[in-house]
């Protein structure tokens, strides 16, 4: 009896809860979705979703079927919702593509000029659904927004309100473009606001923009006045760091041209000048980086060679993953082969280690993340006079190149981007084989 009791009593719930849901046209003729809301002067709701979809399937049972939803859909909207890979669906996305950057998406349609006024991306819980939803309903949205930031206006208020209309939106694309030109535009002491900062933050990651030089002197200040997270700013700040370092570094490594390798030079002098006046965790291991790039850019291998070695002792950098490899990887490839030999052998049996240890990792298992570094030993024994070995680990570079040829390509659907990477998949074969004095297939 008491089981009864409480089966009855779960059932009456979830039929007051669910029950009042929203109602909507599902795949309903446009034509008539567009008669319907002008008729009855609201607004059309419109659900976009797709069969394979998750979060959408998310919406339909958790979201959309509880009363306070229906309610507040069913008193505003013209509810209708489409699969946009069947039936009607499929010409409204062709319609309404620019909009749609992924599934969920909740599209707010004036059925006046099939206007899109305002919408929501992704699996969104049902009070902040609402909310969002309401904000468009008192003006607050994301047309009228743009309107006025393409119109001029620069107010605080607006950026914001834009910025939490972008995101309800999920274009972080045009967000980062706005607090950027937003900040940008402003005095450098104007970051001395915490909001306008913590605002600034996740986009500080040009370290030649003086914000983020700015930023980084005034470390301190934050710490102490605005009681800001230091770990959270100097993790910004070095990530942002490691990657400008690494562009110098991967750049003057691929490239001949003199005037790259003189802009790249021009930006290492101005990093280095950064780097020792600033007290930022792991500054000084991008620095010593930096000083060991430009021994190597002088070709100096018996000089880069001497730093390596202390640099074992004194471990001022501890990439193992990049850095030092591509600094063996040079030595490797230009030390002389009649009075160098053995530092070829000596850089030559560091990456064969390396090579050997990530294969007994890997156990035999080949996927985008498997170290294949069997091109610079095919170089390497190439340079040391054994062609035999040489060819069969250019043979085994082709072979793994291609077993992640087939990951990196299934991560794509664009036919353009899967054929640069059938490109560039060509084009190393290619230089490889002729280092080697073979014949490419």
């Amino acid at each position: 009896m008491k089981k009864l009791l409480f089966v009855c009593v779960f059932v009456t719930f979830v039929c007051c809860a669910f029950g009042q849901g929203t109602k909507f046209l599902d795949g309903e003729r446009w034509s008539n979705v567009l008669k319907k809301a002008q008729e009855e002067k609201r607004m059309i709701f419109m659900d976009c979703y797709t069969s394979w979809c998750g979060p959408c399937k998310g919406l339909a049972q958790n979201v959309f079927p509880q009363k306070k939803v229906g309610d507040f859909l069913n008193s505003n909207f013209v509810c209708c919702k489409y699969d946009m890979e069947k039936g009607e669906g499929i010409e409204l996305y062709k319609k309404y593509k620019s909009d749609i950057p992924g599934f969920p998406t909740m599209l707010v349609i004036n059925p006046a000029d099939e206007s899109i006024i305002h919408k929501v991306v992704g699996y969104t819980e049902p009070d902040a659904l609402i909310a969002a939803l309401q904000d468009g309903l008192d003006g607050k949205t994301l047309a009228v927004f743009q309107k006025r930031y393409n119109a001029g206006e620069r107010s605080l208020g607006l950026i914001k309100d834009y910025c939490k209309a972008l995101d309800v939106a999920y274009d972080q694309d045009t967000k980062e473009r706005v607090i950027r030109g937003y900040i940008e535009s402003m005095p450098l002491d104007s970051l001395k606001n915490k909001e306008l900062l913590e605002m600034y933050l996740p986009y500080l990651n040009n370290v030649y923009a003086p914000q983020y030089e700015y930023v980084m002197k005034n470390l301190d200040t934050y710490q102490r006045k605005l009681n800001v997270n230091r770990y959270d700013v100097e993790s910004r700040l070095l990530r942002a760091m490691s990657d400008a370092v690494r562009d110098i570094v991967n750049t003057t490594l691929k490239n001949t041209d003199a005037d790259t390798l003189l802009l790249m030079r021009e930006r290492g002098e101005t990093l280095k000048k950064m780097l020792q006046g600033a007290n930022v965790k792991g500054f000084n291991e991008l620095n010593a980086k930096l000083a060991i790039n430009d021994v190597r850019m002088k070709g100096d291998i018996m000089a880069l060679d001497a730093i390596l070695e202390a640099d074992k002792v004194l471990q001022a950098t501890r990439d193992e993953y990049s850095f030092r490899p591509d600094m063996y990887k040079y030595m490797i490839e230009f030390a002389d082969r009649k009075t160098q030999k053995d530092i070829i052998k000596k850089y030559l049996a560091m990456m064969q280690q390396k090579q050997d240890q990530a294969d007994e990792r890997s156990n035999g298992k080949v996927n985008l993340f498997t170290e294949n570094a069997y091109d610079i030993l095919a170089i390497g024994y190439y340079r040391l006079g054994d062609k035999k070995k040489s060819e069969e680990y250019a043979k085994k570079y082709d072979e793994r190149y291609k077993l992640r040829l087939v990951d990196m390509k299934g991560l794509f659907k664009d036919e353009k981007v899967k054929a640069q990477i059938d490109e560039e998949y060509k084009q190393a074969i290619e230089n490889l084989y002729a280092k080697i004095g073979l014949k490419s297939k």
